[in-house]
């Protein structure tokens, strides 16, 4: 990010490339999210951890306008990238499933008591660019793009086939809920749009069946299925123990009450990591793990109240709806795949998860432009 901002910023002409600013809507209008966090934030008693807040939203404000300042992208140079990162993805991906084979009883005990497969980065993380490199495969696909060699469209085709099977031994929840979610997000559209009722109601049917075809088949898929809803199970009990997916919905409790004391303009971004340990020791004091919420929308709520969140959610979802971005199902399947983890997760309270939400946006909107 650092690299890309430095390309696209520092430059001679650089006050040329501020007054284009105002022809690219889909980019300044990220920068939005930057302005937001740090307008309701200037109220905060944390001066320090208000200060590292923005300190991960910074590339909202620098990366849009640096790919202001990029060359122009080309259709197979945005192609060139993405067959790069496909390959790059299933390397890894093989290596995974390599490793998930010697491992097999082991892997299968880890998923059973709520752990992950172990994976190069982040196993959330993981699987939502794996959701994303799907997507990509497809684009590729439908493109029938090749780099050098008139056999490449079919490893292309082998690839994302191999990655769809993959996420679903990979079997992390949040994965799998941006890939479907993208499926029906992008069929519904698809019915919308074209008329093509028929082919979307197959593709819809389609959904349904492969978690269905995967919990018969694939052993880590069927664990995942059964800790989900022995955790349901648990939380309707009433006990949280020692499972994520308790704690998380305990964490999405204890941001919807501190988030009731300041509705309205929330405690500011620097004070939301006090204001959660409060609310936790007031409301669920025997509770060891206090943990922020899991969920980008309620830190942002916590953060900067229902203004400010209306706020964030208008300038990152804008580029969507300008000059039809929602048409362009690339772009879609990557908001709808940035959204679900959102839900699941803070996703821009990290460096990484700040990187995995704007670089492949950025790269699509700079191709569109």
């Amino acid at each position: 990010m650092i690299g890309l901002a430095a390309i696209g910023l520092l430059r001679p002409d650089i006050f040329n490339l501020l007054k284009q600013v105002r022809q690219h809507k889909a980019f300044w209008v990220l920068t939005g999210v930057f302005f937001v966090m740090l307008l309701g934030g200037l109220h905060s008693q944390n001066v320090a951890y208000f200060l590292e807040r923005m300190r991960i939203k910074l590339p909202f404000l620098l990366l849009p306008l640096a790919f202001i300042g990029l060359p122009k992208l080309s259709a197979r140079q945005l192609n060139g990238l993405f067959y790069f990162f496909l390959l790059l993805l299933s390397v890894t991906s093989i290596g995974v499933l390599i490793n998930y084979l010697f491992e097999y009883q082991t892997s299968n005990e880890k998923i059973r008591i709520g752990q992950a497969i172990t994976t190069p980065i982040n196993h959330i993380r993981y699987s939502l660019l794996t959701a994303i490199g799907i997507w990509i495969g497809f684009r590729l696909w439908f493109n029938r793009y090749s780099w050098k060699f008139s056999w490449e469209p079919y490893l292309i085709r082998a690839l994302t086939v191999f990655l769809i099977v993959f996420i679903h031994v990979l079997s992390v929840r949040s994965g799998l809920l941006a890939l479907y979610a993208s499926c029906v997000v992008l069929l519904s559209v698809h019915i919308l749009v074209n008329k093509k009722i028929l082919l979307g109601v197959l593709g819809l049917a389609g959904v349904v069946l492969l978690p269905i075809i995967a919990y018969q088949f694939l052993p880590s898929f069927r664990t995942k299925v059964r800790l989900t809803k022995h955790n349901i199970d648990v939380y309707q009990r009433g006990e949280i123990g020692d499972y994520s997916d308790t704690q998380r919905l305990v964490s999405y409790q204890i941001a919807l009450k501190a988030a009731n004391e300041s509705p309205v303009i929330g405690f500011g971004t620097g004070d939301v990591r006090d204001i959660i340990e409060a609310t936790y020791t007031k409301h669920r004091p025997e509770l060891p793990k206090q943990k922020l919420p899991h969920n980008q929308f309620l830190f942002v709520l916590v953060s900067v109240g229902w203004l400010g969140l209306i706020g964030f959610t208008s300038c990152f979802f804008a580029p969507l709806f300008i000059n039809k971005g929602y048409l362009d199902w690339l772009l879609l399947s990557i908001y709808t795949i940035v959204a679900c983890s959102f839900l699941v997760e803070a996703t821009l309270e990290t460096a990484i998860g700040t990187a995995f939400s704007l670089v492949f946006l950025l790269m699509v909107l700079k191709w569109r432009s």
